[in-house]
């Protein structure tokens, strides 16, 4: 199924026609101003004592696409330039982050998944998406792939696509999670000038009656000549709002709390600030056909610096064992050592 909110049948990522087709680094002035516009203050800490105050908690990733079982760390070497932030804690896999960035996106989820669709289109010269729009994107891609909070906000209990009517039912949706009012609001200043196909939702709209998919509206001819006609986002959204609770369904929804909202993105070497919004927010039911091969034994055999073994006991955990009252953990706070933290720096550094 699709990632985000609900779509009629012949957009699902699981049809035959979809499936066939198609370290801290310095600051540059395009992510400074990204980070900036989500909320995040001009301080900035060094890598090392970050690196050494950062905490993964070891939870069950309860949205399986392309997703880990369980969030652990995810070795990320130089050249990814996306995603990096979540490389303590991550729900990604490696292979997965290097598809991220809006170029590659189709081999992920298809060619009707694009936001730079228009670039394409013959005899119009509509311009390449912006680099700053392109970020907030790629981060969103980043946000749903790695974050493990984001299964805290699937959509159904019954997560197994092949007990669902593929019609009405999309086994890894995710429904209103509440994103901040400043991600979607710089989202929408950095995309406002930008070209895209005239249609609020990715998939199409309520009001267009599910016939104005982006893919729909601009695709190749039987010659392969990319056709359509595009926009810029300010004649498509009104604002932030509109743009955030329109591009991915009903995924998402616009918050202006910032004790209530997630972010897309943080700097590198912070812990996941997402991880402390909605804490005691219950995972879904441990019901996934994948449940049952999770070996609770491997995150802490493979990364026993960051997992520690009774980390399915952890009352948060999102795991059936999660046990009420058992805390991070019992067994000892798992806060990355600093050994580790100066693991993790020189590798950055060896692979950069």
């Amino acid at each position: 199924g699709t990632k985000r909110g609900s779509i009629r049948d012949d957009d699902m990522k699981t049809t035959t026609r979809r499936r066939r087709r198609r370290r801290r680094r310095p600051t540059t002035p395009l992510m400074k101003a990204f980070l900036l516009g989500l909320g995040f203050g001009a301080t900035l800490t060094t890598t090392l004592t970050t690196t050494m105050a950062l905490e993964t908690e070891c939870d069950v990733c309860h949205v399986n696409y392309f997703h880990k079982h369980v969030s652990t760390p995810t070795f990320m070497p130089g050249d990814v330039t996306v995603c990096r932030e979540y490389r303590h804690e991550a729900c990604c896999t490696l292979d997965t982050v290097r598809k991220v960035p809006t170029a590659m996106i189709d081999a992920l989820y298809g060619d009707d998944y694009n936001h730079g669709l228009c670039e394409d289109v013959v005899d119009q010269n509509y311009p390449k998406i912006s680099e700053e729009c392109q970020a907030f994107f790629d981060a969103e891609n980043c946000f749903y792939e790695c974050d493990k909070n984001v299964g805290k906000w699937r959509r159904h209990e019954n997560c197994n696509q092949e007990d669902a009517d593929p019609a009405n039912h999309n086994a890894w949706e995710v429904y209103k999670m509440p994103i901040r009012a400043s991600t979607a609001n710089a989202m929408y200043e950095a995309c406002k000038n930008d070209y895209f196909p005239n249609s609020t939702g990715m998939w199409g709209s309520e009001a267009g009656g599910w016939e104005d998919a982006w893919g729909d509206l601009v695709k190749a001819d039987a010659n392969g000549d990319v056709r359509g006609t595009c926009v810029k986002g300010s004649e498509i959204w009104d604002d932030g709002e509109d743009m955030v609770e329109n591009v991915w369904g009903e995924a998402f929804k616009y918050e202006t709390d910032s004790t209530k909202s997630y972010v897309w993105s943080f700097y590198e070497g912070e812990s996941n600030p997402n991880n402390k919004i909605y804490e005691n927010k219950p995972y879904p039911p441990f019901s996934c056909s994948y449940h049952s091969s999770i070996d609770v034994d491997k995150p802490s055999a493979d990364f026993a610096d960051h997992c520690p073994i009774d980390w399915h006991l952890d009352e948060t955990s999102g795991h059936s064992s999660s046990t009420p009252g058992v805390k991070k953990y019992d067994s000892g706070a798992k806060t990355v050592s600093v050994a580790a933290a100066y693991s993790l720096v020189i590798l950055a550094f060896l692979f950069a």
